[in-house]
């Protein structure tokens, strides 16, 4: 059993427990059967028992040690002895609270646990260890209060950086690119190195038409996380758009490797650049590649179709037009889309563009019918 120090210290008291009891608890013990006789039941008593040294580890004479029952508001006193020993027979078992002090002053406490039957509780209170473990204790405090400084701190810059960067991501959703770009530069300065917000600033600079200062951005995202497959497919879309068309082909076919599982969109956005570069040959089979990692890509069955369309062969007729000979899958493709998305926003033009091949196309799905309101 262990008693801990007064004040929170880590120092503990030594306990022992004696199977004997004293002559002077088996006279009380008597004399409260006498007393009491049949018609109570016996309170079986404790005894405390123990000794004190002082600051040098000598034994100090003279301390009141005061014993507080915590189950039944009872209090008792006794002092040690020239040896420093004291002694208290007849206290009931249950939690206690030891207190004790000199000249008014308390050295040392402690909440124990008297248990009935076991004896005698010997403790054995050392004032040099408890005042040595203080001291210990007040050479880490420093360290510890560094250490929890330091971790406000580190708190509070991440709440302001968290909200800095929801601050951004919430304005460029609004279409505010430019108070998106002075929250997101603000988050930066907090963090310089985190490379989901140069990402995202490169998003707000791409929305506000600086492309220049987006692919800055989107570079730096990049040399933070080489292998994060969104910002090579961002970095794309801003290549795209400057003409940088095989800078941007190379992107997004290294975030298809570093992305498996996104490989379908990647593939897709590859094919949807080539295809508006007028490099439809190389579209279908990127449209393909889409297909293949998500046969249920329905816009990739589209645009399929429209890039076989494009670079379906066309004849000379006898009346100086030219008739267009659609490449296998063509009809396929289109017809594939709707399947998949029937109401989709293609669906219109992929039914224009069967009937124009001669193929009648799927009827659309009747309309919604209107909620019927019920009468008052």
């Amino acid at each position: 059993v262990s008693a801990r120090a007064a004040g929170g210290g880590s120092a503990t008291t030594a306990i022992e427990m004696t199977p004997r009891c004293t002559c002077l608890l088996a006279a009380f013990l008597l004399l409260c059967g006498a007393a009491l006789g049949s018609a109570a039941q016996t309170i079986e008593l404790t005894v405390i028992g123990g000794t004190v040294l002082d600051e040098q580890g000598e034994p100090l004479s003279g301390a009141l040690l005061r014993i507080h029952s915590l189950d039944f508001d009872h209090q008792v006193e006794t002092e040690t002895d020239k040896d420093g020993r004291f002694y208290y027979a007849g206290f009931r078992p249950g939690r206690c609270r030891l207190v004790l002090l000199r000249e008014s002053r308390v050295l040392w406490s402690a909440v124990v646990t008297l248990v009935a039957g076991q004896g005698e509780l010997r403790l054995t209170v050392n004032l040099k260890e408890l005042r040595q473990a203080a001291e210990r204790l007040q050479q880490l405090d420093p360290q510890l209060e560094s250490r929890r400084a330091a971790l406000l701190v580190q708190r509070e810059q991440e709440e302001r950086l968290n909200e800095y960067y929801s601050r951004g991501a919430r304005l460029l959703d609004q279409g505010d690119a430019e108070g998106a770009i002075a929250a997101l530069r603000a988050a930066l300065e907090l963090e310089p190195n985190r490379a989901s917000t140069h990402d995202m600033l490169g998003a707000a600079y791409a929305a506000a038409g600086r492309d220049a200062e987006a692919l800055d951005a989107y570079h730096r995202a990049l040399e933070l996380e080489p292998r994060e497959a969104a910002h090579h497919n961002n970095l794309a879309t801003v290549l795209v758009r400057r003409g940088q068309l095989d800078d941007a082909l190379s992107h997004l076919e290294k975030a298809a490797q570093f992305d498996p599982d996104g490989a379908a969109t990647y593939r897709f956005n590859k094919g949807a650049a080539l295809l508006n570069a007028g490099r439809a040959q190389e579209a279908v089979a990127a449209f393909r590649q889409a297909i293949g990692h998500d046969p249920g890509f329905a816009s990739a069955h589209y645009f399929l179709g429209a890039a076989l369309l494009r670079s379906s062969p066309r004849h000379p007729t006898p009346d100086g037009t030219e008739r267009l000979e659609p490449r296998p899958g063509t009809i396929e493709a289109f017809k594939r889309y709707l399947e998949l998305a029937p109401d989709g926003p293609y669906a219109p033009a992929a039914r224009d563009t069967l009937k124009q091949l001669g193929v009648t196309p799927p009827e659309p799905p009747p309309p919604a019918a209107a909620p019927v309101e019920a009468e008052a």
